[in-house]
């Protein structure tokens, strides 16, 4: 079994993912939990594939991010952020 969760550092300190806006050819930074940005240099919105996190399959989720809140490692807004990718049903 895992001490800790394993998913949970992806959560306090979400991953950069670098892509190139497929207009301008801009650099552009998207936190892992981010599917789309506005590109700052030309303006367009620019689509990220998603990645699977834990919050899409774990049933602990909602109690995870309340506790992340809870203990000041994870701001209100970002649990906010967070709770919109639990899994719904």
């Amino acid at each position: 079994m895992f001490k800790r969760c394993p998913g949970v550092k992806s959560l306090v300190e979400p991953q950069i993912i670098v892509r190139n806006c497929p207009f301008c050819g801009e650099e552009l930074e998207f936190f892992e939990y981010e599917t789309w940005l506005e590109c700052p240099n030309c303006g367009k919105t620019v689509h990220r594939e998603p990645t699977e996190t834990c919050l899409s399959w774990c049933d602990y989720a909602d109690k995870c991010i309340a506790d992340l809140e809870n203990r000041r490692i994870i701001s209100r807004a970002r649990a906010e952020e967070l709770k919109k990718f639990i899994k719904k049903g």
